[in-house]
C-alpha cells in the first residue's frame, strides 16, 4: 500500500497515541525506587547535538491540513539540565488543500528551509523537587522555548480542475499560468519570511546506551507563527493575517 499524507491523515490519532504510549514506555522502564539517584553520574551541561523525523501541518487559508515530513536538528548548550540556549534548523514540506473547492489555488506545496534561534526553560528552574522514576524526571526536564528565525520558502501552487479563476476572487498577479488543474508559477518562491515560534517538549534520559549519560530522547511540539499569510504562496483580497505551520518531532540528543 502507498503511504501518503492523506493515509497518514486519516491515521493521526492512532499514530499519537502509539508514540505517547512508546515514551511513556521509556519512562517507566525503571522503578518508582525513592533511593534512585538521577543526578549521580549525568552530564548536567554542555553541547547537545540531535536529529529526528517530525512530522508538520500548515494553517493558513485552506479548510483541511495534510500531514507532510521534514526533518528536524538542532544544537543547544545546555547551561544546566533545565536552561539552554541553541539553534533549531529544519528542512521539509508544509501542505494546504482546498477540499471545499471553493478556491482556484486548489494546493500549495512549500518546500521549506528554516532556522531559529531559542532559549528553553524546563520546570526545575521554578519547582525543585526530588524525581524517583524516569517519568518524574521527564516532568521536571519538561520545557518552555521561545525563537525567532526566518524561513525560506519554495512554492508550488496546482490550480482546481473545476474552480475558474476570476480576479475578484483570486487576485493573485503571480501566477503565471490561470489553467485548470495545472501546476502554475508563483514568483514568491523563495521568499524569506520572519518566523516566531513556541516550544513544549522534554527529555527523557537512556542510561547506559553509549555510556552512563551521553544520549537522550527530545519529543517536541514546535507552533510557527509569522506575521505574513503567505507560507502557502496563496494570495486573497484580505492582504493581512497570520501563516502558521506546527512540527511535531522526536529527535536523538547526544550529549558532549
Amino acid at each position: 500500500m502507498k503511504i501518503t499524507s492523506t493515509t497518514l491523515s486519516k491515521y493521526k490519532i492512532f499514530v499519537a497515541a502509539a508514540c505517547i504510549f512508546a515514551c511513556l514506555q521509556l519512562c517507566f522502564l525503571s522503578s518508582a525506587n525513592a533511593q534512585i539517584d538521577f543526578y549521580y553520574g549525568k552530564n548536567e551541561k554542555g553541547f547537545r547535538l540531535g536529529g529526528g523525523p517530525g512530522v508538520t501541518a500548515l494553517f493558513t487559508h485552506y479548510s483541511s491540513y495534510p500531514l507532510s515530513f521534514a526533518f528536524v536538528a538542532d544544537v543547544d548548550y545546555a547551561f544546566n539540565p533545565f536552561f539552554s540556549l541553541g539553534v533549531n534548523a529544519q528542512y521539509g514540506t508544509i501542505v494546504g488543500q482546498d477540499n471545499t473547492n471553493t478556491f482556484f489555488v486548489q494546493k500549495s506545496s512549500n518546500t521549506y528551509y528554516f532556522y531559529n534561534l531559542n532559549a528553553k526553560a524546563g520546570v526545575g528552574l521554578v519547582s525543585n523537587f526530588s524525581p524517583h522514576n524516569r517519568f518524574q524526571d521527564a516532568l521536571k526536564r519538561f520545557y518552555v522555548g521561545l525563537g525567532y528565525g526566518n524561513i525560506s520558502n519554495d512554492v508550488t501552487l496546482t490550480a482546481s480542475n473545476t474552480v475558474a479563476y476570476t480576479p475578484t476572487q483570486d487576485p493573485n498577479s503571480d501566477l503565471t499560468d490561470k489553467g485548470k488543474g495545472k501546476t502554475i508559477g508563483n514568483k514568491k518562491g523563495q521568499e524569506t519570511l520572519p518566523i516566531y515560534t513556541l516550544d513544549l517538549g522534554t527529555y527523557i534520559d537512556m542510561p547506559g546506551l553509549w555510556g552512563t549519560d551521553k544520549v537522550e530522547l527530545c519529543p517536541n511540539y514546535q507552533f510557527n507563527i509569522t506575521t505574513q499569510p503567505y507560507l502557502d504562496g496563496f494570495k486573497t483580497p484580505k492582504e493581512n493575517g497570520f501563516g502558521i505551520f506546527v512540527v511535531t518531532s522526536l529527535t536523538l540528543r547526544f550529549k558532549f
